[in-house]
């Protein structure tokens, strides 16, 4: 049985039988990670104020027949909007499980003070996941002047050819 005491993003949760959640968090030494949170649904739960997306808090993962939160304390919560519901949206479908990366992580902490502060922006996010527009060619038309970027199909799109794919795939960098 490992323990670990970290600070996490509360990224998303998930209903899991009567009384439990998984738990979605973005952390600096191992990335990703969904846990599940025994009985966090109950009133009398500890953990469910802790564990609401768009929060930082430190928790305690214990790994013992798969990762469980068994502790968690809010840090600090972000105002519930779209574009922070977005944000950890793109984190949670952008990255993969127990794929730590530091410098990701350190834009994340940022971001999530940029969007506090209203001067928030993908690119970075996005540079840092690989996939930096530079050199990046429409995928439809192949011009150079690119602006949106896929989630769903990982590719980037001019502003003319956005318009002919749904506006809740795309993000504007």
């Amino acid at each position: 049985m490992k323990e670990y005491l970290t600070d996490a993003l509360v990224l998303d949760i998930e209903e899991v039988g009567e009384l439990d959640r998984l738990v979605y968090l973005y952390t600096p030494n191992s990335g990703k990670v969904v846990a599940k949170a025994r009985s966090a649904r109950k009133i009398t739960s500890k953990l469910a104020s802790h564990l609401q997306p768009l929060s930082f808090s430190r928790v305690r993962l214990v790994e013992k027949n798969g990762v469980q939160v068994v502790d968690a304390l809010l840090l600090r919560r972000l105002a519930k909007s779209r574009e922070a519901v977005e944000f950890c949206q793109f984190i949670k479908e952008m990255t993969f499980e127990n794929q730590p990366d530091r410098k990701l992580w350190l834009l994340v902490r940022k971001s999530f003070d940029d969007i506090k502060n209203g001067g928030f922006s993908y690119r970075p996010l996005i540079e840092a996941l690989g996939f930096g527009p530079n050199f990046a060619r429409c995928s439809i038309c192949q011009n150079k002047n690119v602006s949106y970027f896929s989630i769903k199909e990982q590719v980037f799109f001019c502003k003319r050819c956005a318009l002919k794919t749904p506006k809740n795939e795309l993000i504007l960098f």
